[in-house]
């Protein structure tokens, strides 16, 4: 099972295993999409090609306000390059701190503890940061009054079936559909606040990449809501006549085009029947992408 670019309140890798998104490798890809070279790039950020040089092989860190503009350079989100800069700064091990204290803050006892003054836990230099997580709840856990009713909050962590190659996820509820789930991803449940649709996932292999290429590559865990809406900016799960496929699509008249792949050449086309919509070809969208 590869590295997996996932945090969670819950389920945050630890510093040993754990790594930062490689924004400098999506600055090259968004570059090389917009079909602009090192320079260009540079003049679009008002900085000098030798510095998005350094930046783009991970020898320097920019400032957040050259990082903003390299964003807008891009037609990218400047909050999520800002926000790359700051965690970059502070390194994985004490994001991994900052989220597990998060996570065991997120009772309002505990911040009611914080808040009064009150002794908090004590603990010896050699506890971990887990048995900190561990005493934070229990205080919580003892200072919450069963006469007040304390509500249940909704697990912080979802777990959602990575499927076989091919399997396909209409099979999910019956009852012999263990097997074709291969493994479980525990995700934070806030990557997907506003989904509707059933959630579960595929691994890339390399039959894909004549879609895929400059996308996604073998070994990327891509998750699905079934029912999303479907778009040349998403990656599509596709009935083919073939089977299952993982593509960008784009919607042409009668027609559903799959993308080809980065280098690749040639659109298929696949014909929509006089009752069919994109909605019979297309079965879900992805929500989030976890790098191999």
């Amino acid at each position: 099972m590869g590295k997996q670019t996932v945090k969670g309140p819950d389920h945050t890798p630890h510093a040993s295993s754990s790594r930062l998104p490689d924004l400098t490798a999506r600055m090259r890809a968004r570059r090389a999409q917009l079909g602009l070279t090192g320079a260009d790039l540079a003049q679009r950020a008002g900085i000098s090609a030798s510095y998005v040089s350094l930046i783009e092989n991970g020898a320097k860190v920019p400032d957040e306000d050259v990082a903003a503009e390299l964003a807008r350079a891009l037609d990218d989100d400047p909050d999520l390059y800002r926000a790359w800069v700051r965690a970059a700064r502070l390194g994985p091990r004490k994001l991994d701190l900052l989220s597990r204290l998060e996570a065991a803050s997120r009772a309002p006892a505990y911040l009611s503890l914080v808040e009064s003054g009150q002794e908090l836990p004590k603990l010896a230099d050699s506890d971990s940061t887990g048995e900190l997580a561990s005493r934070i709840r229990e205080v919580a856990t003892r200072l919450t009054s069963p006469s007040t009713g304390a509500r249940r909050e909704t697990p912080p962590v979802l777990s959602i079936p990575l499927l076989a190659p091919g399997a396909d996820p209409k099979h999910l509820d019956r009852a012999d559909a263990g097997a074709a789930v291969i493994d479980r991803l525990l995700l934070d449940r806030r990557f997907f606040a506003a989904t509707a649709g059933a959630l579960f996932a595929y691994e890339v292999t390399e039959r894909e990449m004549a879609h895929l290429r400059g996308v996604a590559q073998p070994g990327d865990r891509i998750v699905f809501e079934s029912g999303a809406a479907a778009g040349p900016d998403r990656i599509c799960l596709v009935r083919h006549p073939a089977g299952l496929r993982l593509a960008r699509v784009l919607a042409s008249g009668r027609s559903l085009l799959l993308l080809p792949g980065e280098g690749e050449s040639g659109f298929e086309s696949l014909e929509l029947g006089d009752d069919q919509d994109v909605a019979d070809r297309v079965v879900a969208s992805h929500v989030l992408l976890i790098r191999r």
